[in-house]
């Protein structure tokens, strides 16, 4: 099988640089975009020492010129582009009352805005590249990363929450949009992973709200968006897989153990 050129978006840390591990521990090529240039620099550098090829671009998705210039590497790299893992994305918490304006414009900007320009970009070129081939097997795939805060909601979690929610539906309207080229997009909604910024209270309150009493591993998130990635999923479009040790389905639960009580 050819190796893939996949482009993996907050790669430096946490769950996107287990995502362009686990893509380079299968033959594919890697290029890497974050903020971070030490770390992706650094994340390049590990692959490439393994026989991996891999390259990093400095890059915010936020903006249209460095989405260009992600998609013109792996164009120049590798002459291709078959995967997008868009797993750059921004938390934040602040009361409803006490979002500034700004705030909310950063917020929409680190996570849908950037998701809009990053699966634009990659679309055109899975859309030219099945025009250019005639290739009648499996298309390109694009796997984007959400929180559970897609479906789920938190009183302190207003900006973050909406644009989880556009997330969601932008995957989906990204799915239609691609199907006729043979091309896919899903995603992945994550919640409780143990990222770079987790600390012992949020282990604690794992344990105390997720059925399977841990955080997440980002490896685990790797794997699944590997799979929506991948021929085995060739016949899954416009879904979500949510990866959060059954914390989505307690919450129902508890609200229907409360209806009971009342």
């Amino acid at each position: 099988m050819a190796r893939r050129s996949v482009i993996v978006t907050g790669a430096a840390s946490s769950v996107g640089a287990a995502c362009a591990r686990r893509f380079a521990r299968d033959g594919d090529r890697v290029v890497l975009a974050d903020t971070d240039e030490e770390k992706g620099r650094k994340l390049a550098q590990e692959l490439t020492e393994k026989g991996v090829e891999a390259s990093f671009v400095l890059a915010d998705v936020a903006n249209r010129l460095h989405v260009h210039n992600i998609v013109a590497e792996a164009l120049e790299s590798f002459g291709r582009v078959d995967v997008l893992a868009h797993m750059a994305g921004e938390e934040y918490s602040a009361a409803f009352l006490e979002t500034s304006e700004e705030d909310f414009d950063r917020v929409v900007g680190a996570n849908l805005k950037s998701a809009f320009l990053i699966n634009q970009a990659v679309a055109r070129q899975l859309i030219k590249q099945a025009s250019d081939e005639n290739d009648e097997g499996p298309g390109g795939a694009i796997v984007n990363m959400m929180s559970v805060e897609a479906v789920t909601a938190a009183a302190d979690h207003v900006a973050f929450a909406a644009t989880q929610g556009g997330l969601h539906q932008m995957t989906k309207a990204v799915a239609l949009a691609l199907s006729a080229h043979g091309a896919r997009a899903n995603a992945v909604g994550v919640g409780a992973i143990n990222t770079d910024a987790a600390g012992e209270v949020d282990r604690k309150q794992a344990k105390e709200t997720v059925p399977l009493k841990r955080l997440g591993d980002p490896d685990e998130v790797a794997e699944t968006v590997f799979f929506l990635a991948s021929g085995a999923a060739s016949y899954i479009t416009g879904q979500t897989i949510y990866i959060d040790g059954g914390r989505m389905i307690r919450a129902g639960g508890a609200r229907q153990e409360r209806a009971k009580d009342e």
